[in-house]
């Protein structure tokens, strides 16, 4: 469980570097997984993840895997460790049940990985209310710094409300660092390395990006997107996860593709 002082820097700052959750052991088998997924995207014989694609540009690749806990059973094991689980459970102010939204698996090659320009996460899952009360557990599968591209925050952002459409005009990655202030809101930038294993938690309005990974390591991570209970279906907005959606409008999400994984969520 998170100390006090951890679940108080995660509300003040709006993300907090948890401890190690997974063993290396248990990580090789994982690094395996996403390269073997990648390979396999074309097969139709074995199952699938929703989305395997290059988000960025050709010759900086970032390989996006949406829902790889479909295709690979190790993977679909760590959606339910119990560590994680009830960390988040304490950051969602002790919500009774969860089920997992999505994960994303981002995975930036040696010496080349692209930039993943700065957003806020739920202002683009348009079928959720409400709009902020997710929360996100970031498990790094390699050693992850300012070298190969970690993620970097901008503290106490998760108060400021949905700027998604201001975020769209910096250009470029290094743009936050000139910012200094935004609507009277000191703007810092906060490199978060870290380490293969551990887990790193952010709210779904926090300011957040990661430059290029320019060294000779690969960058793999796998986010872990969860909702609570209370969550609900929107059915005006869009996702790609909107077509495996079985409740109406206004409804309790739940399903087959957003399985309890942990507490009671009915």
């Amino acid at each position: 469980m998170l100390t006090r002082t951890q679940v108080r820097e995660f509300e003040q700052n709006g993300f907090v570097l948890g401890n190690k959750v997974i063993e290396d052991q248990y990580i090789e088998a994982l690094r395996a997984e996403v390269l073997r997924v990648i390979d396999d995207r074309s097969r139709t014989d074995i199952p699938q993840p929703v989305m395997c694609h290059n988000l960025a540009k050709p010759d900086a690749p970032i390989w996006q895997i949406v829902n790889i806990w479909m295709a690979s059973d190790p993977f679909k094991t760590l959606i339910t460790n119990k560590t994680i689980c009830e960390e988040v459970a304490q950051l969602h102010n002790n919500a009774k049940g969860l089920r997992m939204w999505h994960d994303q698996i981002q995975y930036k090659p040696a010496g080349k990985g692209g930039v993943n320009m700065w957003h806020q996460d739920s202002p683009y899952w348009g079928i959720l209310t409400p709009k902020d009360a997710q929360v996100t557990a970031w498990i790094a599968l390699d050693d992850v710094d300012e070298f190969n591209g970690c993620m970097s925050m901008v503290p106490h952002s998760h108060h400021w409300g949905n700027n998604i459409q201001f975020l769209h005009t910096l250009k470029n990655y290094d743009d936050m660092r000139a910012l200094k202030e935004f609507k009277a809101n000191q703007v810092d930038v906060i490199p978060r390395p870290v380490k293969k294993g551990h887990v790193h938690y952010h709210h779904s309005l926090t300011w957040h990006g990661s430059h290029a990974n320019s060294s000779n390591r690969p960058r793999r991570a796998i986010a872990l997107h969860f909702m609570t209970d209370q969550t609900r279906y929107v059915a005006q907005g869009d996702h790609v996860m909107k077509r495996f959606v079985q409740v109406a409008d206004g409804e309790r999400m739940k399903g087959e593709h957003f399985p309890v994984v942990w507490g009671s969520a009915d």
